[in-house]
């Protein structure tokens, strides 16, 4: 049988209501379980009924490099803006130097890969 997370969330409030105008304090700590088994039910089916591309772009795979953000890098070289945000040859960040690969996407070998917004892949460079 598959619960809807309405039951859940129907069910904690209840509970909640109940525990309170009875003064039975102990039964808060259930209504917040369910409330919380609510929450992942809620969860499951918004995923369950997500697009197949909305889902890919908001959620990461496991064999999917993550998307960094360019704040916390130092770039030098600049190439060309992509989506507003410029693309430089070379980032530096926390002493470490990584040169721009390429695309995501578009390049075989990612082994050893960051990927920074807009989705290009950067190697870290040998000192």
């Amino acid at each position: 049988m598959k619960t809807h997370s309405s039951f859940f969330f129907t069910g904690s409030t209840i509970l909640t209501l109940f525990g309170l105008l009875s003064g039975h304090w102990l039964m808060l700590p259930l209504a917040f379980l369910l409330a919380f088994c609510g929450m992942v039910a809620a969860d499951r089916e918004q995923l369950a009924d997500m697009d197949v591309q909305t889902a890919a772009m908001l959620l990461v795979l496991p064999s999917q490099h993550p998307l960094l953000p360019l704040d916390h890098f130092h770039g030098n070289d600049l190439l060309f803006y992509q989506a507003g945000s410029p693309v430089y040859r070379i980032l530096q960040a926390n002493g470490a130097s990584w040169e721009l690969v390429g695309e995501y996407g578009k390049v075989e070998d990612v082994s050893g890969c960051i990927r920074v917004y807009p989705g290009y892949l950067y190697r870290r460079q040998a000192r």
